[in-house]
């Protein structure tokens, strides 16, 4: 197993449904490949209308005012989609590529601040309260 690339499953998240979790140790700004090699945002996402997106899938997008920013595939998804918010993060984003905010237990949640994503405020209040 690749450590650098293999690092997270996707489990029964405690407070969220499901979540990514480490499989092991994670040091402090490892670069977590939470979404494919492609660096550009815009090969990460598709916008569409926020009417055109099955109620179901709109806890997967990030939300701007008529629009959402989408997975390219919802039958696809990359784990990244996978993460869930926390006020205690541990990982943050750096011209969309993720990394560890601090040492990462193996077993632990990776958790970020959606607050980060620049969504409009008023969208997602209720993750915003944990």
């Amino acid at each position: 197993m690749n450590k650098t690339n293999e690092f997270s499953f996707i489990l029964k998240s405690s407070q969220y449904g499901v979540g990514v979790f480490a499989t092991h140790d994670i040091v402090k700004d490892t670069l977590l490949r939470l979404f494919s090699d492609d660096n550009t945002f815009e090969n990460k996402i598709r916008i569409i209308d926020k009417n055109k997106v099955e109620k179901e899938f709109l806890d997967y997008c990030i939300e701007f005012n008529d629009k959402v920013y989408a997975p390219k595939d919802f039958g696809c998804m990359e784990i990244g989609w996978y993460l869930n918010h926390s006020k205690d993060f541990n990982a943050y984003h750096k011209d969309y590529n993720w990394y560890a905010d601090r040492d990462i237990k193996k077993g632990e949640e990776i958790l970020i601040d959606y607050n980060s994503l620049g969504e409009p405020g008023g969208l997602k209040e209720e993750y915003y309260k944990n």
